[in-house]
C-alpha cells in the first residue's frame, strides 16, 4: 500500500532480476503511489499492480496554533518574510546567503528556517551568529524583533504554525541532499512552493504542482534568491501559486478510497469470514 520504488532501489533491484520476480510475484496485490511506481513494480513481477495516488494527499492539513500565529504575526509586523523548511545540512547556509542577498533589496526581510532535525539548530545557530546575523530560535520563548534576520523554528510539531506565518516556502532535501521531502503540506495551506531539482522521492507530487503552476524548481542560491525576489515582488504571480497549491492537492485527494477499492477483494472474504465464526 503506498507503494513506492524509488531509482536507486529500482535500478538495484533490476540487477537482480531474479530475485525480484520471485520475491514480487508473491505479492497478492501492490498498490502504487504513482503510474512510474506502478511500471516499476510490474516490470519487476508484481501482479496486479494498480496506481492509488499518494496518500499524502488524503492527510490532514498540519495543525497550527491561531493564538500563536497570530501572536508571531503581530511580532513580524509587515516585513516581508519567506520560509525554508525542512532543510538539511548545508541547505541552511545557502538560506542565509539568499537571505543575505535578499536583504539588500527588502532590509527589513525574515526569512523563517526549519531544518529537518532540530538538534541541528544550536549549531545553526552559531553558525549564523558568526555571520553577524541575528538569530531568535523559537524554542528559547525570545520575541522576533524589528532587528531579527534569522527565525529558527526549532521545535517539533509547529510545522503548521511556521507556514501560516509566510506566502512562500522552500522546501529542503532536494539542494544539497537527494529525495525531496513533503511539499503538499505548504502547497495545502496555500504557500508558493519553490525547491531544488532533487525530488525524486516526491516526483509526481512535484510534478502534479508544477504542472498546474504551484511550484517552481530553483537550480542553486542564485536560482532561489531570484524566484524568492520575484515572488516577493509580484503579489498577482504569488497568489496565482498559492491558489494553484490549494487547488491541486484537492484534486489529488482519494487516494483513500482508490486503495480501500484495491483492497476490498482482499478484504471482504476475511470479513466474512470473522462474521462467520461470530455466529458459531
Amino acid at each position: 500500500v503506498n507503494g513506492r520504488l524509488s531509482d536507486r532501489s529500482f535500478n538495484s533491484w533490476k540487477k537482480r532480476a531474479y530475485l525480484a520476480e520471485a520475491l514480487f510475484e508473491n505479492f497478492a496485490h501492490v498498490v502504487a503511489q504513482s503510474d512510474t511506481d506502478g511500471e516499476r513494480f510490474s516490470e519487476l513481477g508484481a501482479r496486479p499492480v494498480t496506481v492509488s495516488g499518494n496518500l499524502k494527499t488524503d492527510a490532514h492539513m498540519p495543525k497550527f496554533d491561531d493564538e500563536q500565529v497570530e501572536k508571531l504575526r503581530t511580532q513580524i509586523g509587515d516585513r516581508p518574510v519567506w520560509a525554508a523548511v525542512s532543510t538539511h545540512d548545508g541547505e541552511e547556509i545557502i538560506v542565509s546567503q539568499v537571505h543575505r542577498a535578499l536583504k539588500k533589496r527588502y532590509p527589513d526581510m525574515l526569512t523563517i528556517i526549519v531544518p529537518r532535525h532540530p538538534d541541528r539548530a544550536g549549531a545553526l545557530a552559531e553558525r549564523f551568529a558568526k555571520e553577524k546575523l541575528n538569530v531568535v530560535r523559537r524554542s528559547s520563548g525570545e520575541k522576533i524583533a524589528p532587528a531579527t534576520d534569522i527565525f529558527l523554528g526549532d521545535t517539533i510539531g509547529e510545522m503548521g504554525t511556521y507556514l501560516k506565518l509566510s506566502e512562500i516556502a522552500f522546501v529542503g532535501r532536494s539542494m544539497t541532499a537527494e529525495g525531496g521531502q513533503n511539499p503538499l503540506e505548504p502547497a495545502m495551506l496555500g504557500l508558493a512552493v519553490l525547491s531544488g531539482a532533487n525530488v525524486q522521492n516526491f516526483r509526481e507530487a512535484y510534478q502534479r504542482l508544477i504542472d498546474s503552476g504551484a511550484a517552481k524548481l530553483v537550480r542553486d542560491g542564485q536560482t532561489l534568491a531570484k524566484a524568492v525576489n520575484y515572488l516577493l515582488k509580484n503579489d498577482e504571480a504569488r497568489h496565482q501559486m498559492m491558489a494553484a497549491g490549494v487547488a491541486t492537492v484537492d484534486e489529488m485527494r482519494g487516494t483513500l478510497q482508490r486503495t480501500l477499492k484495491a483492497l476490498d477483494p482482499s478484504i471482504q472474504p476475511l470479513v466474512v469470514q470473522a462474521r462467520l465464526k461470530g455466529r458459531r
